[in-house]
């Protein structure tokens, strides 16, 4: 089995703060759109745009940078930017952090 490189920190980091950075922006707008909160789904786009971005600047074990980027972002998104906690839709968002590094990855080793 061939040796993988090590995990890259600052990809963890990227990954991390990007996710935040896309979900609080996509909450933000969605927020001035809908007022009963019906496009709120819409920053989970943001999370899949996350893990997307964090293949194309790690390059190699893109997955798994966006995995733990996104889900150490999940207690920060539900704590400080999500109203009224909701722990759900934090891990949900960190899930598809993730699922956005798979996508790129598969597309990556093509």
């Amino acid at each position: 089995m061939p040796t993988r490189p090590p995990l890259r920190p600052a990809g963890i980091i990227f990954a991390f703060a990007l996710n935040l950075l896309l979900v609080t922006l996509v909450l933000f707008v969605v927020s001035g759109l809908s007022a009963d909160g019906r496009l709120a789904g819409l920053a989970l786009v943001g999370s899949v745009a996350a893990g997307l971005i964090t293949a194309f600047y790690v390059r190699q074990r893109a997955a798994i940078h966006a995995a733990i980027g996104g889900l150490i972002s999940a207690p920060v998104l539900a704590i400080f930017i999500l109203p009224s906690q909701n722990w759900g839709f934090a891990i949900l968002a960190g899930a598809f952090c993730a699922l956005g590094g798979i996508l790129a990855e598969f597309r990556q080793r093509r």
